[in-house]
């Protein structure tokens, strides 16, 4: 049987919903069997209680196939939650009494996309709105006890406390929060979910740890099939040339595949290493043309919002001296590296235009390093003694020995292996330490 796809446009946003003319399959090069996207992941739940689908930010396939996964009768009666990656966990009520079909006021709605801890604007775009309504009307129609309930998976920032560089705007913990939600909402629970959010948080061979899938895998291993979308823009020449062959809204399993033994490389998956089966469990093609991503849309500077956008961007790049591990030393030393000489001196800088700054030193070490705790203890001493013969209280700074958790980067490389061997600065609170407050 021959699979036709096509779109059908639908409601007034015009949301593209991708549909299938039927069930069938096609098959047209060996070892990969392909299935309409919204019916592969539908069969999914049927083995893992987790499907992770790699969202395009602001792409419209991408919001079609969410929208039509949603719309699906056998998806609704299968799957409890959705987690979402666009959503400031803040306000979790908010969108709970929103798709309760709750009234809402617009206002109060917006500040679920627009506080996350994300500061480029993307998900402003009108299509992430439009993703939670589809929500919303699907379960108009679905009885008590059936509803869908979508998690918001970004940390729950309040940026009006988030004022100095030295504060922690939770982006180092966006990973960990969500796989929290994944954990403590859904599977402790026994509910099924699917998880949208970007493919460099799904990736098993990303080159960044701790990301959503390696603390999912480490917790409950084989309970998340990952599937990741293809952008045929992407892909090298003699790729492109055999999905060309597929109908677009097609996915597949990679496992044992042509597909699965290329190297990552080759499909455009650049922030990971080794094949395509060590990294995903299954793509998906929704277009046989490049994907289009719009742009964050422009927000006017001179509005409230615009301007409050504007000073979280400036912070952001303040934070860098405190938390982007700028601070750096030799291997198995506790000497800093030149580079790191500017970094500390804006953190002086701070410490002196704000007297009452206190401080949490913590300093890490990289696996690879002799003694990484011993070292990382010498390390967060070195900095507080750098600062204090700067004219600053030793009472303001504290030190704490991370040891070799929470790295940057795997330490494949000596260039990954000296990220790692760093400093990071933040305000002293209760809920500050190496590991994330959750």
């Amino acid at each position: 049987m021959r699979l036709r796809v096509h779109v059908a446009v639908m409601g007034a946003a015009g949301s593209a919903i991708l549909a299938c003319s039927s069930i069938g399959r096609v098959v047209p090069s060996p070892e990969l069997e392909l299935l309409p996207a919204t019916k592969y992941v539908v069969r999914a739940f049927q083995k893992y209680p987790l499907v992770a689908v790699s969202e395009m930010h602001g792409n419209p396939e991408s919001q079609a196939l969410f929208i039509s996964l949603v719309g699906d009768p056998e998806f609704q009666a299968i799957v409890s939650d959705i987690v979402v990656e666009f959503g400031n966990g803040r306000y979790q009520d908010v969108v709970d009494r929103y798709l309760a079909g709750d009234d809402v006021r617009a206002d109060e709605l917006s500040r679920v996309w627009r506080d996350t801890t994300q500061i480029s604007g993307i998900f402003n775009l009108p299509m992430y709105e439009e993703m939670l309504r589809a929500v919303r009307n699907v379960n108009e129609s679905l009885p008590p006890g059936r509803k869908l309930r979508v998690w918001l998976g970004d940390p729950p920032i309040d940026w009006e406390t988030v004022t100095s560089p030295a504060d922690e705007d939770m982006n180092d913990w966006r990973d960990a929060f969500f796989a929290r939600i994944v954990e403590d909402r859904i599977r402790k629970q026994g509910r099924r979910a699917l998880l949208f959010l970007g493919g460099g948080h799904i990736a098993r061979g990303v080159i960044f740890p701790n990301s959503v899938i390696h603390l999912l895998d480490a917790r409950r291993p084989g309970d998340t099939l990952v599937l990741s979308v293809l952008d045929i823009g992407g892909v090298t020449p003699a790729v492109a040339a055999r999905l060309r062959e597929w109908p677009p809204g097609v996915a597949a399993s990679v496992r044992g595949t042509w597909l699965g033994e290329l190297d990552v490389k080759e499909v455009g998956f650049r922030f990971s290493r080794g094949t395509v089966e060590e990294d995903v469990d299954a793509v998906a093609l929704l277009s046989r043309t490049p994907l289009a991503h719009a742009s964050p849309p422009a927000i006017d500077a001179s509005s409230q919002y615009g301007a409050e956008l504007e000073r979280r961007r400036r912070l952001a790049v303040a934070t860098g001296p405190f938390r982007a591990g700028l601070i750096r030393f030799g291997s198995d030393q506790a000497t800093f590296l030149p580079e790191a000489e500017r970094p500390l001196d804006a953190v002086l800088s701070e410490l002196r235009t704000d007297a009452d700054l206190k401080l949490l030193v913590k300093a890490f070490a990289d696996a690879h390093e002799r003694q990484p705790d011993a070292l990382s203890e010498r390390r967060a001493q070195v900095v507080v003694e750098r600062l204090v013969a700067r004219g600053i209280d030793a009472r303001r700074l504290i030190p704490l020995a991370c040891g070799s958790v929470r790295p940057l980067m795997f330490g494949e490389t000596e260039q990954e292996r000296g990220r790692n061997r760093r400093a990071e600065l933040v305000r002293l609170t209760p809920s500050a330490g190496c590991e994330p407050p959750w």
